[in-house]
């Protein structure tokens, strides 16, 4: 519930909200797109504060933390008709949600509950968390239909504050051990950033950082500008979460077969190919193969990044070491929305954005294959 609520709260209900706050305010498109890339850069920041808080104090007190800043920031969103004001207010909420709740944290969480089965724990999460696009974005859009945009953000916030008061009673408070030792921020950054597949996966998930930015926070008005109408819009986004299900109940049987390292291969393809088809989503059949292929894609790639980095790096520090990869892939990320505001307003047409995606994509996968190129000559 924590990893449902966390990501659909804002970070999904933001590209459903945009035009409606757009029109009832009067304010940028580009203000608006950088307050998302502010959030992310938040999230960025916090995430490896939020590792280590979970390595050493548990999750009951990172969730704790994200309820109490989620609701003083996009509380001041809802509330205010002054565009500073939201733009931090929502930049506040969005990345204590990220920052204390996101998958780095979640995914670490069931990892120490379940230390000898892993790699299930993280796939049945991520197949949960796969329900918060398709419960969110249409919900989001019905909401603002009925009740405006502030009350839906109100009820939006309400939502996750009551999943992660629930997670704060219901989880066990898994810390690590006191004899394991717990190496520093530098240690853990070098350690991400070693030659070879350690710098390789951590360069892709920056760049997949930024693929991912733009496909969520531009998707239904990406589709809108193609020519659907934006309740088909939203409700075409809320099927392409439903579809992230493709790329996460087959993956144990994927990775099974053919690992970690080249089902992330086949997950970026998708990615790619997807972002593409979402430029000319003017049907609604169109609307859905974009949805079938980059949720497979995107489905595939959260759990595959928990995966391949309880390979990679040492147990004892992974909510650490997921902090900072999020940390990367959310800094250079931010880049995505802001640009993508930039882009939609210099052309006035928000398919324009789409080739940021589909680039950043392509760019990770071949930047995955680059110590595989080396190793062969």
């Amino acid at each position: 519930m924590v990893t449902i609520c966390c990501y659909g709260a804002w970070y999904y209900a933001f590209g459903v909200l945009l035009d409606p706050i757009l029109d009832d305010t009067g304010w940028r498109e580009t203000w608006l797109s950088g307050s998302f890339s502010a959030g992310m850069i938040l999230i960025g920041l916090g995430s490896m504060f939020g590792g280590r808080l979970l390595d050493r104090l548990g999750p009951r007190t990172v969730f704790g933390l994200s309820a109490t800043l989620a609701a003083v920031g996009l509380g001041s969103a809802s509330w205010t008709s002054h565009a500073g004001v939201f733009a931090v207010g929502a930049a506040l909420g969005m990345g204590s949600l990220g920052a204390l709740g996101f998958y780095h944290i979640t995914m670490a969480t069931v990892v120490r509950l379940h230390p000898d089965n892993a790699h299930r724990a993280i796939a049945m999460l991520t197949i949960w968390g796969a329900f918060s696009s398709p419960v969110y974005l249409p919900l989001t859009s019905w909401l603002n239909d009925q009740l405006g945009w502030r009350i839906t953000v109100r009820l939006l916030l309400g939502s996750a504050l009551l999943a992660l008061v629930a997670a704060m009673i219901a989880v066990p408070n898994v810390i690590a051990s006191a004899d394991e030792e717990r190496p520093s921020i530098r240690k853990v950054a070098a350690a991400a950033t070693a030659p070879g597949d350690a710098r390789a996966f951590t360069a892709a998930i920056a760049l997949v950082g930024i693929a991912t930015s733009v496909v969520l926070s531009y998707q239904v008005p990406v589709m809108v500008a193609a020519g659907l109408p934006a309740t088909t819009a939203a409700a075409a986004a809320g099927a392409r979460g439903f579809c992230q299900l493709g790329g996460r109940l087959p993956l144990g049987a994927i990775v099974t077969r053919i690992g970690t390292a080249r089902a992330l291969y086949v997950a970026l393809s998708a990615i790619t190919v997807g972002s593409v088809i979402l430029a000319v989503s003017s049907r609604l059949a169109i609307a859905l193969v974009f949805a079938v292929v980059v949720g497979f894609g995107i489905g595939a790639f959260s759990p595959l990044q928990g995966m391949r980095a309880a390979e990679l790096y040492d147990r004892s520090s992974l909510g650490a070491t997921m902090g900072f990869q999020s940390t990367i892939g959310q800094l250079v990320g931010a880049v995505g929305p802001l640009l993508a505001g930039v882009v939609a307003e210099t052309t006035g047409d928000r398919r324009w954005v789409v080739p940021i995606a589909a680039v950043s994509a392509a760019s990770a996968l071949a930047v995955l294959q680059y110590p595989r190129l080396g190793e062969q000559r």
